[in-house]
Parts: structure tokens; C-alpha cells; sequence
């Protein structure tokens, strides 16, 4: 287990601090340890899943349009009008 040596005082918004705290209820672990990993995400990105995900959606070089078009294309599929 890990020691934590060093304490901080943040000031956050009302917002910020509900937003942390639906995220912390939702995954079952503490205000403090989401904090954390947001700061560590922040300070090494490449160690963050989702950095890597979206770096592997980029590389894909799929089509992309105006939302609208795309949804569109994306509903005619759905109904054989493609």
C-alpha cells in the first residue's frame, strides 16, 4: 500500500466538487483517490488508457463530417438505404 506523505490544499468549485463526488460514488473509491489519478493522467498522459484509446481512434484516419451528414449516413444504413 502506499504512503501518502504530502498534503495539499485546492480550493474547487461547488460544481468541481459534485462532479468528484458523483465520480468517486460511481466508481466506489474516495474523493481524494480521483484526485490523484487525475493528477497523475495530467502529468503523465501516456499512462492514461484513454489517451491511448483516442491515439488509436486518430491513427485509424476514418471519415469524419459534419455531424449532421454523418448521422444521417449512419441512420440510411440503419435502414437499408444505404
Amino acid at each position: 500500500m502506499c504512503m501518502f506523505s504530502e498534503r495539499t490544499q485546492v480550493l474547487l468549485s461547488p460544481d468541481q466538487v459534485a462532479r468528484l463526488k458523483r465520480i468517486a460514488a460511481r466508481e466506489g473509491r474516495s474523493v481524494g483517490a480521483v484526485i490523484r489519478d487525475a493528477v497523475d493522467s495530467y502529468v503523465d498522459p501516456g499512462s492514461d488508457s484513454r489517451h491511448e484509446a483516442i491515439q488509436a481512434l486518430m491513427k485509424m484516419n476514418a471519415p469524419v463530417d459534419d455531424w449532421e451528414v454523418m448521422k444521417a449516413q449512419i441512420l440510411r444504413s440503419q435502414l437499408g438505404d444505404w
